[in-house]
């Protein structure tokens, strides 16, 4: 049944799908993640009327803070942590503004009401630096794609994979990359988007698992509706709370068969890294054309 579904693209031979992420797969975010958290602390000095090298100074300490547990802190849009501040430099912006919610200093209190002056939450405001800020550096940077991009892609191509990247970043932001890039040139037949994905947007259960202590939450209906429809041989993002836990659980309960694959940056932390996620990571490969081999030996198999 599996294998009908897959009897012919475009003409071509059954391929090996790959679902990616992207930010974080295709990209290197510490540069731009920066810049978001740099914004943040501008726009929260504007509106606070407070010293930019003061302002650098409070929030230097409240980083510090969320830091030093990182088990309690990370992205939250809903109050639940969708991913924590460790496992992505993205995540760290939401997480502070977040922290000042609970930091209970005067000086946090200063910024919370003064961004309470402006916006309905402290979770909006992280929204915005976010997307202003990520905007602005698109707008002033080429894209940013990780060293030999293209020739990554035309290697799996060449080894007998499609890709499908799925993500929460928008799919025009994805298609133009790709575009100004070269990837996908000649090869287009191999290669789809799906953007804006809510890998992040979290259920109405409490369905998770506990990782290290932590509580990964699995509830994701909108990942899980993609997974379902892909059906993927190989997973992989370079997050395990977004990318890795829910195409796990879905492979422990027999709906899916992908092997989850880990892109691994300096910032990954060990409480995934160390027992690979208690097993659930088959693979971790330092860029994407750690997957070729692997890819290669899948489509032999089915030959």
């Amino acid at each position: 049944m599996r294998e009908e579904r897959r009897a012919s693209y475009h003409g071509q031979p059954m391929s090996v799908r790959i679902l990616s992420d992207f930010d974080g797969v295709w990209t290197d975010q510490a540069l731009e993640a920066r810049n978001v958290k740099l914004f943040l602390v501008a726009e929260a000095a504007r509106l606070a009327r407070v010293a930019a090298d003061e302002a650098a100074a409070h929030f230097a300490a409240f980083e510090a803070e969320v830091m030093a547990e990182p088990h309690l802190h990370g992205w939250a849009p809903d109050g639940r942590i969708t991913a924590y501040i460790d496992e992505d430099p993205f995540c760290e912006a939401n997480a502070l503004a977040r922290h000042l919610e609970t930091a209970r200093s005067p000086i946090a209190r200063r910024y919370v009401d003064a961004i309470g002056a402006s916006f309905p939450s402290l979770s909006e405001f992280g929204d915005y630096c976010f997307l202003t800020s990520t905007a602005q550096f698109r707008a002033q940077h080429p894209p940013a794609l990780v060293p030999r991009a293209a020739q990554m892609f035309a290697s799996l191509v060449e080894a007998g994979a499609e890709v499908v990247v799925v993500s929460n970043s928008s799919s025009e932001k994805i298609e133009g990359w790709f575009r100004e890039t070269g990837v996908g040139n000649g090869l287009s037949h191999a290669l789809r988007v799906r953007g804006s994905a809510g890998k992040f947007v979290l259920g109405a259960t409490d369905e998770h698992l506990v990782l290290a202590g932590r509580r990964v939450c699995v509830d994701r209906p909108k990942y899980r509706a993609i997974l379902a429809e892909e059906r993927p041989d190989f997973v992989i993002g370079d997050v395990f709370s977004l990318d890795l836990a829910l195409p796990h659980v879905m492979r422990r309960a027999g709906e899916i068969a992908p092997q989850l694959a880990l892109r691994r940056h300096p910032h990954t932390p060990r409480w995934v890294l160390d027992s690979r996620a208690d097993g659930a990571i088959d693979l971790v490969v330092e860029q994407l054309d750690g997957l070729v081999e692997p890819v290669r030996a899948l489509a032999r198999s089915r030959r």
